[in-house]
């Protein structure tokens, strides 16, 4: 069997023995205005006190740098957006990243200096495990923002940023 990726429908074909047999619609593109909707309703319905959004860095927030230093060349409007998500106080963001520690310093340094604030890296200890959950390998967040997501930062900061004028603190 072999699968055959479709775009832009991001439908599959699957093939066996060299024969088409059926075409099946995996998934539809991911709508980050529609994610933080999402979350902030059941920040409502469920009164919590924030949500939690798990941001990527390269190739997501920054430009992939392969020259050995990074750059800080941030994709368009992902700054403004991350500085709006910063000042929220319904809004806890975390770094989602595999980037060295002996490097995580200077992130962390620079992303205050840009005024954007992570309140974590690579955790979440504000949520425990529950009856139904055990995140102690995989920590609680209502929103991932990565390239790897489907998440498109060349197009998809400017969503959020429309996003938090329609989903304003109460």
């Amino acid at each position: 069997m072999v699968l055959c990726e479709k775009t832009p429908n991001f439908a599959l074909e699957i093939f066996a023995n060299g024969k088409k047999r059926k075409v099946v619609k995996i998934f539809n593109r991911m709508s980050i205005a529609k994610t933080f909707g999402t979350a902030f309703a059941l920040k409502r319905e469920r009164n919590w006190t924030k949500i939690y959004v798990a941001v990527d860095i390269h190739g997501t927030v920054l430009r992939a740098s392969y020259e050995g230093r990074e750059t800080f060349d941030y994709f368009p409007s992902a700054k403004r957006a991350l500085q709006m998500l910063s000042e929220r106080q319904d809004v806890c963001l975390i770094i989602w990243s595999s980037v060295h520690d002996r490097n995580l310093t200077a992130y962390l340094k620079r992303f205050r200096e840009d005024g954007i604030v992570f309140n974590y890296v690579n955790q979440n200890p504000e949520v425990e495990n529950t009856a139904l959950a055990d995140f102690s390998q995989k920590f609680y967040f209502n929103v991932g923002i990565d390239n790897r997501f489907g998440f498109d930062a060349e197009k998809d900061w400017r969503k959020i940023i429309l996003a938090m004028r329609s989903n304003r603190e109460p």
